[in-house]
């Protein structure tokens, strides 16, 4: 399948993201997260089992896992401690690019609002994760660069691919 050059730029902003979550992991004294099946279960013992969003009980078998701040271009949440959260499929499916906040009181009933969001905010705290840093100079610079990168070498092999197929056809009248 063709893939445009902004494809190929948020591929590279996920990576990073990805890749920065890992350092800022290990920053912050914490073993990077993966996920390991042990990683999982700390997620599920935190949230008693339940989509941290519906409260639907969820297992390993049937665990989603979220970001709280998605992980692309705009946004720029880290795959980290503290921004991956639990959840079921359905939430996992409806929730998309929205606002962790704004998901939540759509989704939880209202008299368990309140405590899903602190239960919410007290784990992001727990892993001492800043949902503000700022990585958008760097985002944004990774962005242009991989697209521009990308559009040389595309064209690169478009010429050579053209040479070779003149050289296959022979000389043109």
């Amino acid at each position: 399948m063709a893939r445009s050059k902004s494809d190929i730029a948020n591929s590279a902003i996920r990576i990073f993201l990805q890749d920065v979550g890992k350092y800022y992991d290990e920053a912050r004294g914490l073993e990077p997260f993966v996920p390991k099946v042990g990683q999982v279960d700390e997620l599920l013992d935190y949230f008693r089992n339940e989509c941290c969003y519906c409260g639907t009980q969820i297992s390993r078998q049937t665990i989603s896992l979220d970001h709280l701040i998605p992980m692309n271009k705009s946004t720029l949440g880290l795959h980290a401690w503290g921004n991956v959260v639990p959840c079921c499929q359905s939430c996992n499916n409806e929730k998309q690019q929205k606002g962790w906040s704004e998901f939540l009181e759509m989704k939880a009933e209202s008299d368990t609002s309140f405590s899903r969001r602190k239960r919410i905010e007290e784990f992001v705290a727990s892993k001492k994760y800043d949902p503000n840093l700022n990585l958008h100079e760097y985002a944004d610079n990774l962005y242009e660069d991989v697209g521009a990168v990308a559009m040389t070498l595309i064209h690169l092999r478009y010429k050579q691919a053209e040479e070779g197929i003149k050289q296959l056809l022979g000389p043109t009248k």
